[in-house]
């Protein structure tokens, strides 16, 4: 996979407003200022596994490209080694993004290759979105420069949506392809599947497409027979 301006492999644009959680607001606001070329020039956003990281990553390059500013999507975990190359070209950008930092945390070169990046974004004028589950302060840092390089700017936490919200998005994402998702099916679906936002509009996918062909409604039954052999 090669660093590709704005749209890196991605099947359907991902925006700000599609990312739920009332305690989300500020950070999608310091987002958007920033893909706009105002506001943070550094941003760092830490979160757990599945909490939307990638997403709010991927909808700042989509926003920025709406402004016409050309913005870099760099996932380290798909990446590899090729983080020196994506340094190089930093100044190409009005927006560099670089998703799930610590990817390479502990691994020499890699340090070496990111604190190399930071510093040219700085010195570009380039502003930079960075990504990891932990904050910088927690990261197993090797290369003393680039932990305080990774604390320059603004650090945010990524809160996870409430259960309410959740269902709120998987019953309006259904209604929006002319399904009814009632409520308690909702409420199963989020007792007995992985409960990360991904996950759950991947299953509502697959249970769109079997509901046309089957015809039947979304229920905990016709949900349990297409799902599987699950609990409950």
């Amino acid at each position: 996979m090669q660093q590709i301006p704005l749209a890196l492999d991605l099947v359907t644009p991902t925006s700000f407003e599609g990312f739920i959680g009332n305690d989300n607001l500020l950070l999608k606001a310091i987002l958007s200022e920033q893909a706009r070329g105002r506001g943070e020039v550094q941003v760092f956003i830490h979160g757990p596994e599945g909490g939307g990281k990638s997403h709010l990553a991927q909808a700042a390059c989509y926003h920025a490209g709406s402004y016409g500013r050309p913005a870099a999507y760099w996932p380290l975990r798909q990446l590899g080694g090729q983080l020196a190359e994506a340094s190089e070209q930093i100044e190409a950008f009005a927006l560099a993004v670089v998703d799930d930092v610590d990817a390479v945390i502990g691994q020499e070169e890699g340090e070496f290759a990111l604190f190399d990046l930071i510093n040219r974004a700085r010195e570009a004028g380039v502003p930079l979105l960075l990504t990891a589950r932990l904050p910088p302060a927690e990261l197993p840092v090797r290369l003393p420069d680039l932990a305080s390089r990774l604390r320059w700017g603004a650090v945010l936490p990524v809160h996870l949506p409430t259960d309410a919200e959740k269902i709120e998005l998987l019953r309006g994402w259904a209604q929006e392809r002319g399904l009814e998702l009632p409520h308690v099916t909702a409420q199963w679906m989020l007792a007995h599947l992985p409960r990360d936002v991904g996950t759950l509009l991947e299953v509502m996918e697959r249970l769109d497409r079997e509901s046309m062909i089957a015809k039947r409604r979304l229920t905990i039954p016709f949900v349990k027979e297409v799902l599987g052999d699950l609990p409950g």
